[in-house]
């Protein structure tokens, strides 16, 4: 029974933490602090050292965190960009020092430390000198093709300095420092657009834009500290690979770090690496960016490779993280939230109160259990803490600090927005208003998804402008977009004006003929999201088989189980839902995607991964083929495997397809086949 209960926790575990890896990763949304995300894997980790059983290749213990976006040019990293092993407090980083020591046999070894920052990790490709490629990490193996939009970066140098080797990957982290993001948001604050949370978010948003236009306009800056495989250029130690980095051109942790009261130290000892800790911590704050911790690496290159990796981090290697920062203030009231699919959601509602350097005025509840759990009351004293984001969360409550006037809170029975009466899924937490067409803030929320860069991508109608709209009666839905806005009636909403209307007419005109699974997914079907959208998109083919598709149809795709499936019923089945498709439909053209059938076409039941350079065809339009084919295009290699098609400079996936025995064939061979 116990096992069973470990089996089942484990399988939450895994699910939870992909899905906020694709949050974290994917939409530069996350919903929880690092602290937070940190526990849940440290959970994971613990079940598996106590189970080895449980541990299969797609665990998150066993790869970094991430993937790369659908719809962004492919990257495969010749070596992997894995995650860091973190320490959370002094004991934990005494504990990795003496792991060193106890496998190097000494303990007089060098580290270097310096910040870890709170950016974006990002690869440069040089070529004799050159900048070739830019990429995001991803999934640590395959990132996403960022290259016009770092070369919009000024701080990025387009031609290295000084004598450059034949091919050089450079690693490091794109960022916006702290002065630059008020201003960014004070901006858009003025235009009635709406503001970015954070500054690791915007920087990971604005990196992985498709238009580089849009990332130059946001104040970008990159440092750089890492140059893999330094090695193999005559380099010895991580200090001297900065040194490097300098002379080429490269902002590093020394230029950023130079008349600042912290800078990169080489120390040696606990007691010394504890101290530079100590020291990064007290200063955190003077720095013009943020920083969430201290990274430190065994500085000799030759210990380094005695020590080795994990599955997914480097032994060598620590992020040693700031503890989160507390501070009591008073929940002056508990609102509530209703969301796009109807959760409502409690909100503390907090006297404003600086915490690690950023003033925090509320944080989530999350549920009826939360509020119980915490027995939190309007007018209570709480302890707040912040870490790493500025995702805030309620500690605990301070009981002798209560007012007498302190009830209960109890979470309503109707909506708030409407006043439908609330509903409660058996197997959910979370209470739902069940009036999705009818209720003002689902109307806001669906409308503002539909919209959004994932979607239908409708630059410059946002949540202010969509409310704006709503309140001036506009729309009433999203397909009052395209039959009710024009140039005149737009003009005379508040900040807008002729020309900003005729801008975003011709957004809404260039919206029209969207991708079949993009469209799918603009549509805010519980459940189903950006990838499970494209995997239905393939399925279907195009609008009209969507529209017919039955649940058993729907469980015979990949990875759609009965929920999914349920889901897509019943919102089909909906008259209203129906009838606002067939609206949009009149409008918008989704183009086909070729509908596929399990088990037909010339590469049914195979598998396909491909590797290193192509020259006939992009990595997006080779897994096309199999899929069109119906095969199965994978970004990782396994006993499953059929074929890996290596091209020029393949990197690990050659060499783990030759390690289990995969057939391995040229990009000429795979074109043949097809």
């Amino acid at each position: 029974m116990a096992k069973n209960n470990d089996a089942k926790r484990h399988a939450e575990l895994c699910a939870e933490i992909k899905r906020h890896d694709r949050l974290y990763y994917e939409q530069a949304a996350p919903e929880i602090s690092d602290a937070a995300y940190d526990q849940l894997l440290r959970e994971l980790e613990a079940l598996e050292k106590a189970h080895p059983e449980f541990v299969t290749p797609d665990s998150p213990t066993q790869k970094p965190g991430g993937q790369a976006r659908s719809d962004l040019a492919k990257v495969e990293h010749r070596v992997p960009m894995v995650s860091i092993s973190n320490s959370m407090n002094p004991d934990e980083t005494r504990a990795w020092h003496k792991f060193v020591a106890d496998e190097l046999g000494r303990d007089d070894f060098e580290l270097l430390c310096e910040p870890k920052y709170d950016g974006l990790s990002c690869e440069l490709v040089y070529e004799n000198g050159k900048l070739k490629v830019a990429s995001t990490r991803g999934d640590g193996f395959i990132g996403e093709d960022v290259t016009p939009n770092v070369r919009t970066i000024k701080s990025v140098p387009q031609t290295l300095k000084g004598k450059a080797p034949e091919r050089v990957e450079i690693r490091g982290e794109v960022y916006i420092d702290k002065d630059d993001f008020a201003k960014l948001n004070a901006q858009l604050e003025e235009q009635g657009q709406k503001t970015f949370v954070n500054p690791r978010n915007t920087a990971s948003g604005a990196l992985r834009q498709l238009d580089a236009a849009i990332t130059a306009a946001r104040p970008l800056s990159a440092v750089w500290y890492q140059v893999v495989e330094a090695d193999t250029l005559g380099l010895k130690n991580q200090a001297e690979a900065a040194a490097r980095l300098a002379e080429w051109g490269f902002v590093t942790s020394g230029t950023l770090l130079k008349k600042g009261k912290i800078k990169p130290e080489v120390v040696k000892g606990v007691e010394q690496l504890i101290d530079t800790f100590e020291q990064y911590k007290k200063h955190r704050h003077d720095l013009p960016f943020e920083i969430d911790g201290m990274v430190v690496k065994v500085n000799d290159f030759e210990l380094q490779k005695r020590l080795g990796m994990r599955s997914r981090s480097p032994r060598f290697m620590l992020a040693a993280k700031f503890p989160p920062e507390e501070k009591e203030t008073v929940c002056e009231k508990i609102e509530l939230q209703v969301g796009r699919t109807g959760a409502v959601t409690p909100v503390a509602v907090f006297k404003p109160v600086k915490v690690g350097g950023v003033t925090v005025t509320h944080a989530s509840l999350h549920n009826k259990d939360e509020i119980e759990r915490l027995g939190i009351r309007e007018g209570d004293t709480v302890v707040i803490q912040r870490a790493g984001d500025v995702i805030p969360q309620v500690l605990r409550v301070v009981a002798d600090k209560r007012p007498v006037f302190a009830k209960p809170f109890a979470m309503p029975e109707a909506c708030p927005e409407c006043g439908t009466k609330l509903v409660k899924f058996e197997e959910e937490v979370v209470i739902r208003c069940p009036n999705a067409l009818g209720c003002p803030a689902q109307v806001k929320y669906s409308i503002t998804h539909f919209t959004s860069r994932l979607a239908m991508n409708i630059e410059g109608l946002g949540e202010k402008r969509v409310e704006l709209m709503l309140n001036a009666g506009l729309i009433k839905d999203a397909a009052d977009i395209y039959e009710k806005l024009t140039v005149a009636n737009l003009a005379e909403l508040e900040r807008m004006g002729e020309k900003s209307a005729q801008g975003l007419i011709d957004n809404i005109n260039a919206s029209k003929e969207p991708k079949l699974g993009k469209f799918i997914y603009a549509l805010g079907i519980r459940n189903v999201g950006e990838t499970t959208a494209g995997q239905i998109a393939d399925l279907v083919g195009n609008a009209r088989g969507f529209l017919e598709i039955t649940p058993e149809q729907l469980q015979q795709a990949d990875g759609i189980g009965p929920v999914i499936a349920q889901s897509v019923s019943e919102f089909l089945a909906n008259e209203r839902n129906r009838k606002l498709v067939g609206r949009l439909l009149k409008h918008v053209t989704p183009k086909e995607a070729v509908a596929k059938k399990p088990g037909e076409g010339k590469f049914a039941g195979l598998t396909f991964v491909f590797t290193g350079a192509l020259h006939k065809l992009t990595r997006d339009a080779a897994e096309e083929m199999v899929k069109e084919r119906g095969g199965k295009a994978s970004g990782s290699v396994s006993k499953k495997t059929s074929y890996v098609v290596a091209g020029d400079d393949a990197g690990s996936k050659l060499t783990k397809a030759k390690e289990l025995g995969v057939k391995v064939i040229t990009e000429d061979e795979f074109l043949a086949m097809a």
